[in-house]
This record gives C-alpha cells, structure tokens and sequence, in this order.
C-alpha cells in the first residue's frame, strides 16, 4: 500500500499551456472599411471640386476607394496582430 501512494504523489501534474488569443479579423476588415470610407467620403465632400462631376459621385467615387484601401490597410494590421499575439 504504501508503494501505491508513492506513486500517486510522484506522477507527474498538468502541464502548464499557453491560451493563445486570436484577433478576430471580421471586426478589423469592417472598421478598416468604415474608416477608410469615411475618410474617403470626408475627401470628396470638403475636397476641391472635380470639372464635370457632382459632390455626390465625388463622394461615391473617393468613399469606395477609402473603403477599398481602408480593408487593405485593416488585413495588414490583421497580419501584424496576429503574428504579434503568436509569441509565447
């Protein structure tokens, strides 16, 4: 008996793991995109006039190319916090 109560207390425990949080990348993509539309509508709106065009379709034009480069922008910073948030 006293030989199987040795063993009980020498086996050995849980091994300690890292929990490893991920960046959700859904909720980087969507602010990236409003910012950069946003912006891009901010642009068209107070921006110098373009011949031949309304402030609207300025609007339009600039804020889906904000938005565009706003999504780019977001999925790198993903890249980065993800990668950051590997380390252990």
């Amino acid at each position: 008996m006293a030989r199987d109560e040795i063993e009980i207390i020498n086996e050995p425990g849980p091994e300690h793991v890292p929990v490893r949080r991920r960046p959700d990348l859904v909720r980087f993509l969507v602010v990236g995109g409003l910012v950069g539309y946003v912006l891009g509508s901010l642009l068209g709106w107070l921006g110098p006039d373009a011949p031949d065009s309304s402030v609207t379709q300025e609007i339009i034009l600039l804020g889906s190319v904000g938005l565009l480069l706003g999504v780019l922008l977001a999925a790198i910073a993903y890249l980065v916090a993800d990668k950051i948030s590997d380390r252990t």
